[in-house]
């Protein structure tokens, strides 16, 4: 994983310059991911007042998983909220100095129904809807570049491997998959964003995303 940041990070320009701009969470994107597991996704944002916002993706990959196939689909619709270090220290004054923080932070947590299904080979299915949990904190410029570092818990099929014949089966319960990644945002204008993501899913490992979003 520490490769996959580094990677990841030197994409990044040396300095990420802000402004007193918020970060966008009204938007629609599409992304093609690969890595361990290949597929596609949709995703959208809707700002809601004080500070909440409506979070929802769509996903198709084909997942590699203790050395099988699987194909995976999920939907998810999360309700979110933001704040940002300028929120919390709207002005600060030291001995009748006064200081403007810039809008270059922002910490973020959401939460919600996720439905997902595996299907294996044979096309057995084994699908639920759970908790979805995720969170992060953004960084940079909201009009230029900008960095988001997330992490994003959920549930998935447990899956085991039969002793006897060595092949990858579903067992009785569910794993917790846990995802950590970092996400890179160019802005090119009021609208058109471009995005490279690099994850670790602890389901199937590495995963890299390309993608651009439609700021409403």
């Amino acid at each position: 994983m520490r490769k996959t940041l580094v990677l990841c990070l030197l994409i990044v320009p040396f300095c990420l310059l802000s402004e007193d701009e918020e970060f966008s969470y009204s938007y629609l994107g599409l992304s093609y991911n690969d890595g361990d597991s290949k597929g596609a996704t949709l995703e959208g944002s809707l700002w809601l007042p004080a500070g909440f916002y409506l979070s929802g993706s769509a996903e198709r990959s084909d997942y590699q998983i203790k050395g099988s196939e699987y194909e995976k689909n999920s939907e998810a619709l999360r309700l979110g909220i933001h704040y940002s270090v300028a929120d919390v220290f709207k002005k600060a004054s030291y001995k009748k100095l006064d200081f403007e923080f810039a809008r270059f932070l922002d910490f973020y947590v959401e939460l919600g129904p996720k439905k997902w299904e595996l299907i294996d080979q044979s096309g057995d299915i084994k699908s639920s809807t759970d908790i979805n949990l995720v969170g992060g904190f953004r960084f940079g410029d909201a009009e230029g570049w900008e960095a988001n570092v997330f992490f994003d818990r959920s549930k998935q099929a447990e899956i085991e491997i039969d002793p006897n014949t060595l092949e990858a089966k579903y067992g009785l319960g569910e794993d917790t998959e846990s995802i950590f990644g970092l996400k890179t945002v160019r802005n090119y204008s009021e609208n058109i964003a471009f995005v490279i993501e690099a994850a670790d899913k602890s389901s199937s490992g590495k995963s890299y995303t390309i993608g651009f979003r439609y700021k409403l």
